[in-house]
């Protein structure tokens, strides 16, 4: 498939092979329809929050292909492109050697006459009778004494259950909310670093058009 010249029709290209509707579309990227819209009719040029969104979103989608209309729309086809060897052909065989071929399949097989004599002289030979054998008589088996049960032992009560110390429940709470706080902290410094690289390819690609 030819890669559309315009952005605008990449965008909607994209839309067709991820198989949204537009509103779907916009709706995976935060975003309103009528931005999408707007953006599939070339009213308006997509804005960096919205490719940042994009890549985020759908990272998949090769940034080459998307901002400048180079190479394939998704990354593993570029890959895949790039790193499958040719596949050598084979060689034909020559005439000759199909013709001897076909004559050696087509000639038949002859036993030698050695064989033929060997196996004509052997006589058969009859199986040896053996004499019937008498069934042995059977063994009445003695019954097994009946194992003695153990002594089911006594219940005992369950222990009375301890009671927590309220300052180590409130020290226990504090901790538990200072590690989710830790953990929203990470998260946003791990959104932050994304953000950044995704910045940093962003402006290597638009570079690399200039």
């Amino acid at each position: 498939m030819p890669t559309p010249a315009s952005i605008g029709q990449r965008f909607t290209q994209l839309i067709q092979h991820l198989g949204l509707s537009k509103n779907a579309f916009a709706q995976s990227l935060d975003k309103t329809a009528t931005v999408i819209q707007h953006l599939v009719d070339e009213r308006n040029k997509p804005g960096y929050d919205l490719l940042c969104k994009v890549f985020e979103t759908y990272p998949n989608v090769s940034k080459d292909w998307l901002l400048l209309g180079n190479g394939p729309m998704l990354v593993e086809e570029a890959e895949a492109s790039s790193s499958t060897p040719p596949t050598p052909a084979a060689a034909p065989l020559p005439a000759a050697g199909l013709t001897a071929a076909a004559d050696l399949l087509a000639a038949p097989v002859t036993p030698p006459t050695e064989v033929l004599i060997a196996a004509a002289s052997v006589e058969p030979v009859a199986p040896a009778l053996t004499p019937p054998v008498a069934p042995a008589p059977p063994v009445s088996a003695a019954p097994a004494p009946a194992a003695a049960l153990p002594p089911v032992p006594a219940a005992t009560p369950p222990a009375p259950a301890a009671v927590p110390d309220p300052a180590y429940l409130t020290a226990a709470l504090q901790t538990q909310y200072l590690q989710h706080q830790l953990a929203l902290a990470e998260q946003r410094n791990q959104h932050l670093v994304e953000q950044q690289s995704l910045m940093q390819q962003l402006v290597a690609v638009l570079q690399r058009a200039s």
